[in-house]
């Protein structure tokens, strides 16, 4: 496996999608200023669901059709039309099943107009988006996926900025930024009918561990949503928008992490459907080394230094977030080593392994929300997802083969340097957060190449060809 083409394609989702989930970020941090708790914690809740829903629409077909897509024999014309017949099939089944649902369970007639208009559009932009991004995942064509995620990052969020300048009323806000899924997600869809062939016909092999692949993704995908969903029910609006608010910044900062495992996906498929077992396990280990470097380094300001961060981006009435935002950030460090421990049963063939563990931490979530927010409120929601993401670590350990030694040759030092950063900042004066920050993370970066001689050569090399590209 390519290593250098790896690292290529994640700079490519690098630039494209974590610039774009900053300015998302930023534009929804913005929002919370102008809406304030009440009304931000019913957008945390419609948006919640839509992502619920929107899941429905795909349930693991993406997964399968990348899998199937890097087989040898596989007939990527034929494999994209079924996907295609079935992600439209699906996306109708799942309007017609949350429009039900939401006449249900919600009453309050603000919540059930925001529910709809950012519901139903979301469902459908994603449908057609999200079939034009697998394709272009499924051949690492990672540039093209970074051109419509910025797209459509850049739609909304300047949906949400116009909304704040010419003050929009919270009820015409919601249709417009929901349209804007939709939009995006037809002009991707026009562009992949435009770049590819589609042919008729039937490919079985997307059913094959779909039904693993479906539960598990359903478990990934409300692990972040649940917290807003369970918390309306046995707690107030507001605290809602303090957690939802808080949340959202180690969700946005997992991301990063996140186009690391991205970009090894196909790579890691390819060997895992070749039965190598050795590169395959030589692979995962530097995804998770990698993963767990840069998942640390960029929670390490916002553990130490959570009170700057609400009362600049979000002003006074935020306080309550700070702790909050404090505590969920170790959320991403936990993440940053779950997600290649997954990957790494995924793509051996071992789904039903990792939907597994998945279950059971999706369990300890809604237990853990149920009855943490119910008595100990914001702090008590707070702990849920360190709380799930240990569970899930202990889980995926127990099914990796010699996990221990897996785990700890990948991240011991990353982990040694976090630490010695933890009790750096201790020691730094608080009256300059700004340069306390750049300190702890520049002696993060500074104490891990001192002591992983691997990571630093490689990324000497790296920069040597770089330069050497450059002068050529």
């Amino acid at each position: 496996m390519n290593l250098n083409k790896i690292i290529r394609n994640a700079s490519y989702l690098f630039v494209g999608n974590i610039g774009i989930r900053l300015i998302t970020a930023a534009s929804t941090i913005f929002l919370a200023r102008f809406l304030g708790p009440k009304d931000f914690g019913i957008y945390a809740i419609a948006s919640a669901i839509a992502i619920v829903a929107g899941y429905f629409g795909d349930l693991g077909l993406t997964e399968t059709f990348i899998r199937e897509v890097n087989r040898k024999e596989s007939n990527v014309p034929v494999l994209l039309g079924s996907y295609i017949k079935i992600r439209i099939l699906l996306a109708i089944v799942t309007v017609l099943f949350t429009y039900v649902f939401i006449r249900i369970f919600y009453n309050e007639a603000s919540l059930l107009y925001a529910i709809t208009w950012i519901v139903f559009p979301i469902i459908i932009g994603n449908t057609f988006q999200g079939t034009t991004l697998a394709y272009f995942q499924s051949r690492e064509q990672m540039a093209m996926s970074s051109i419509l995620v910025f797209f459509q990052g850049m739609l909304s969020a300047l949906t949400i900025f116009i909304a704040i300048y010419l003050k929009w009323s919270f009820s015409f806000f919601v249709p417009i930024y929901g349209c804007s899924f939709l939009f995006a997600g037809l002009c991707s869809f026009l562009l992949l009918l435009n770049y590819t062939t589609i042919r008729k016909g039937w490919d079985k092999g997307l059913f094959n561990q779909l039904v693993a692949f479906t539960i598990n993704g359903i478990i990934i995908m409300l692990l972040p949503q649940i917290g807003p969903i369970v918390l309306e029910k046995v707690a107030s609006l507001s605290t809602v928008g303090y957690f939802s608010t808080a949340y959202k910044i180690p969700s946005v900062l997992y991301q990063i992490p996140g186009v690391i495992a991205t970009a090894f996906y196909p790579g890691l498929f390819t060997l895992g459907n070749n039965k190598e077992r050795v590169n395959h396990r030589n692979l995962s280990k530097v995804e998770l080394k990698l993963m767990s470097f840069v998942g640390i380094g960029i929670s390490l300001p916002f553990i130490l230094f959570p009170d700057f961060w609400i009362s600049h981006l979000l002003g006074g009435q935020w306080g309550k977030a700070s702790t909050v935002l404090a505590i969920v950030s170790y959320m991403v460090v936990l993440q940053s080593i779950n997600y290649p421990l997954a990957d790494y049963l995924t793509t051996k063939g071992q789904q039903f392994k990792r939907m597994t563990v998945m279950a059971f931490g999706g369990i300890v979530g809604i237990l853990g929300y149920t009855i943490l927010g119910r008595y100990y409120g914001l702090m008590g929601a707070a702990m849920v997802p360190i709380l799930i993401e240990s569970t899930l670590m202990i889980g995926f350990c127990c099914f990796v083969y010699k996990s221990i030694s897996f785990v700890y040759n990948s991240v011991k030092f990353n982990v040694l340097s976090f630490l010695i950063c933890i009790f750096l900042a201790k020691c730094l004066p608080t009256k300059f957060p700004l340069a306390s920050m750049m300190i702890v993370c520049l002696s993060y970066l500074f104490i891990v190449l001192l002591l992983d001689k691997t990571l630093f050569n490689k990324g000497k090399i790296i920069i040597q060809k770089k330069l050497r590209l450059s002068h050529n």
